[in-house]
């Protein structure tokens, strides 16, 4: 039986254990996180007969909208000074005195 704190608010049952209360917080995310699936015979129904889906198809069709993509993050101030000393690393250097042919 839950029990009430001096302020009134409820406390969780007690009874149950940690994992229990965990593995329920789990499973109502879940289902809070996938949309029912609706019956599929009568998706293939509806799917050979587009007449049938006003009849039979789910009563209400939520188009989840995709948010713009934002554009590339800003770069840091010190972002050039960085570029810079990367380029100056990888450029391509004269080849050295030391590698010649005259090796016998």
């Amino acid at each position: 039986m839950a029990s009430t704190t001096p302020e009134g608010s409820p406390q969780p049952d007690t009874s149950a254990t940690y994992k229990d209360q965990l593995d329920k917080a789990a499973i109502e995310e879940r289902e809070r996180e996938q949309p029912s699936k609706p019956n599929p015979i009568v998706e293939k129904i509806t799917e050979f007969i587009p007449a049938a889906a006003k009849v039979l198809g789910p009563k209400e069709k939520a188009q989840k909208e995709e948010p713009p993509v934002p554009g590339p993050p800003e770069r840091p101030h010190h972002d050039p000074n960085i570029e810079a000393f990367v380029r100056d690393q990888h450029k391509s250097k004269e080849p050295a005195d030391d590698m010649t042919d005259d090796q016998e």
